[in-house]
């Protein structure tokens, strides 16, 4: 195996990946192994383990070809995006997990085929366990060479580095811990779960729901961003820093373990028994041209083409059996609506859009006062049989502006107070969320000029809140607490102003 990669490396040094498409053909045959690959963890991998030493190669391999080449360690990132804008890579729309799960499997194969490695699998970090960069990933050197995972910093420029995962930039329970976990897996509609539809946002005013295959939609954003795209997955982007906020976030190795493990997530709640979407403008929308083969040509995947890892040939070394949890027909139609508003529906809906009074500050209430008795299914146990009422409240954050010096936003219900200084511990606080810099024209919307969305859960603190202290007045306060980046004092935090809230009982 390491006679194969130090012979590719011998070719490729000699120029031959410009010649690659006479003897890909050939070499593809010969990576199509009939057996299930199976992606491992690499929180436990040995540093020479082969998986890993072969994505070393790999990156080693496309960083040494020149930097225009589309099979470069370069080019391939720039599919994504650039150090301006994102390119094709979708984020705040249901495109998000088929997207980057044919994004994480180019780079897969490509690796397979470079480094005459057929039996590779893609590993994943799994930051619910390791809360640290895995030690492959923070090592200078590799047997006394410099090491292809480890990202230095670019000249004097000290934004590139990572960051120390410590501090404000700790992977905390509140962004990976169980309970994130558990409510990611607990969720089973796939908008809710992986990102609603698309929706052009170019004008807030009147914004236009996805209506047809139009390859504008892929990268448009515009939905509300679920548990697991805006809370774990943007948060570690953010946390790690350097190129990981970016538009080029794949220019870093760790954009891969870390896209393994979102994917894993993914495939972990199919394997639950959760269902993806049915719905035709998410199954049939191909992905034109946004892949690079390993000989240099471009190919397309629709979002159907990437639903099953088997069909692509791989598997998870964990997945869980089939939990048999029922689906509430009714709660999946009141979403199906929330989303989709030309569907129509009867649902109990409140929309706030006068945000002028929070420009200056930097902890926002926004109170919903709802009929009399409107909660009164919060009061029940959660496990009582349906009743045909509303039994969750959800809260709709929309085109939400955040100054930069603002790395995540925490989430808080009818506090008499709040501030970066309230704990997570405390009863009243819902979530933590973050969105990628916005400044680098991300895909939340910002290809339509719109700002990211988000849908939040209310349902747990208020029937917490309910019955412990009860609901007076049946007011919901949804409230929002700016949290500054590593080195800013609380005094000194931008603001954050969504363009409006909603609340929705489903």
């Amino acid at each position: 195996m390491i006679n194969k990669r130090n012979a590719l490396k011998t070719v490729v040094a000699a120029g031959a990946i410009s010649a690659f498409s006479g003897m890909v053909p050939g070499l593809l045959q010969a990576v199509a192994a009939p057996k299930l690959r199976t992606r491992r963890c690499v929180n436990t991998m040995a540093l020479d383990d082969p998986d890993l030493s072969t994505y070393r190669d790999f990156v080693g391999i496309m960083q040494a070809q020149p930097q225009r080449s589309r099979v470069s360690w370069l080019g391939f990132a720039n599919q994504h995006g650039d150090e301006h804008n994102f390119k094709y890579c979708p984020h705040g729309d249901w495109y998000f997990l088929p997207w980057h799960r044919g994004f994480v499997e180019m780079y897969e194969r490509a690796a397979a085929v470079l480094t005459r490695h057929p039996e590779f699998a893609m590993p994943y970090w799994d930051w619910t366990a390791l809360r640290q960069l895995p030690a492959a990933f923070t090592d200078k050197t590799y047997k006394g060479k410099p090491n292809p995972l480890y990202v230095p910093g670019k000249g004097d420029d000290p934004t590139l580095l990572r960051n120390q995962l410590t501090g404000e930039n700790a992977l905390t329970d509140e962004l990976v811990g169980p309970e994130v976990i558990r409510k990611i897996y607990q969720e089973t509609n796939y908008e809710a779960f992986g990102t609603s539809r698309s929706v052009d946002r170019s004008n807030p005013k009147k914004p236009v729901v996805q209506n047809n295959l139009d390859a504008k939609w892929v990268p448009m954003g515009g939905g509300n961003q679920g548990i697991l795209e805006r809370t774990p997955h943007n948060n570690v982007h953010n946390n790690i820093g350097g190129f990981m906020p970016q538009s080029n976030s794949p220019r870093d190795p760790i954009f891969m373990m870390h896209h393994g493990n979102i994917d894993r997530i993914w495939a972990s709640w199919n394997a639950l028994g959760r269902q993806n979407s049915n719905d035709p403008l998410w199954l049939d929308m191909p992905f034109r041209d946004n892949y690079i083969a390993p000989n240099g040509t471009f190919y397309t995947k629709r979002v159907r083409d990437l639903l099953s890892t088997t069909a692509l040939g791989y598997t998870y070394d964990t997945l869980p059996q089939p939990d048999n949890q029922p689906v509430d027909p009714q709660r999946r139609a009141n979403l199906s609506a929330l989303f989709n508003p030309a569907i129509g529906s009867n649902l109990l809906r409140q929309k706030k859009t006068d945000m002028a009074a929070a420009v200056a500050a930097t902890s926002l209430g926004v109170p919903f006062q709802l009929d009399a008795g409107a909660l009164a299914p919060l009061q029940s146990p959660p496990s009582a049989p349906a009743t045909g009422a509303p039994r969750e409240v959800v809260a709709l954050i929309s085109d939400i502006r955040i100054a930069d010096n603002v790395r995540a936003i925490r989430v808080f219900v009818n506090r008499d107070t709040v501030g970066p200084q309230v704990p997570v511990t405390d009863p009243h606080f819902v979530t933590t969320l973050s969105f990628l810099r916005h400044g680098h024209g991300h895909g939340d919307g910002a290809h339509a000029g719109s700002l990211p969305s988000t849908l939040v859960n209310l349902t747990d603190t208020l029937r917490r809140l309910s019955q412990t202290q009860g609901l007076p007045g049946n007011t919901i306060t949804v409230q929002l607490v700016a949290l500054p980046v590593a080195g800013t004092p609380a005094s000194e935090v931008g603001t954050v102003v969504p363009g409006s809230i909603e609340i929705a009982l489903i």
